[in-house]
């Protein structure tokens, strides 16, 4: 509990710097989209669930590029800077499963870190969408499904004979 207290408020000295629009935004934003998920998954580790939390982000992270390269020309895989595949934003996906992940799991009921982390991923977002790489629905899409993710967890199978899939994320 005290390393995930720790973990938010590096998060939040991370974002508390003077905001300001254009590069140090985006690059603001860039660096959040790892040291959320690098901090979920230093608490994972800690409680002995990183495979748990290493699949959920896998898992969004293959279904993220899929739809990337499955939609194609697709208008809703367009970024507003005209580029393709950008449906969902990446950014957000992982963002927001560090996120939620340090929220729901590492510090459950702490409202500090609940706003840390929850804070920094909307950062990752807001940055995506000054810098023109994704619209909101791209980036709506890619923080549920980040978030989302976080439910995802391998079990071991009574007896110790194998692994499971099971799926629970508790508000």
């Amino acid at each position: 509990m005290r390393r995930a207290g720790l973990a938010a408020a590096a998060v939040l000295a991370l974002t508390a710097g003077p905001g300001s629009a254009g590069d140090g935004f985006e690059q603001a934003g860039d660096v959040l989209r790892w040291v959320l998920p690098a901090a979920a998954a230093g608490c994972a580790w800690q409680q002995e669930r990183l495979t748990s939390y290493a699949v959920g982000l896998g898992t969004a992270v293959v279904v993220t590029e899929g739809l990337k390269r499955g939609l194609g020309d697709g208008g809703i895989n367009e970024r507003p800077n005209g580029k393709s595949e950008g449906f969902p934003s990446g950014h957000a996906v992982t963002a927001f499963s560090g996120a939620g992940d340090l929220m729901m799991h590492c510090a459950p009921g702490n409202p500090w870190v609940a706003a840390a982390a929850g804070g920094a991923a909307v950062v990752v977002a807001a940055s995506r969408l000054d810098a023109d790489e994704h619209d909101l629905l791209q980036v709506a899409a890619g923080a549920a499904l980040g978030f989302f993710s976080t439910g995802i967890q391998v079990t071991r199978a009574p007896g110790g004979s194998g692994y499971g899939l099971a799926y629970e994320l508790k508000f």
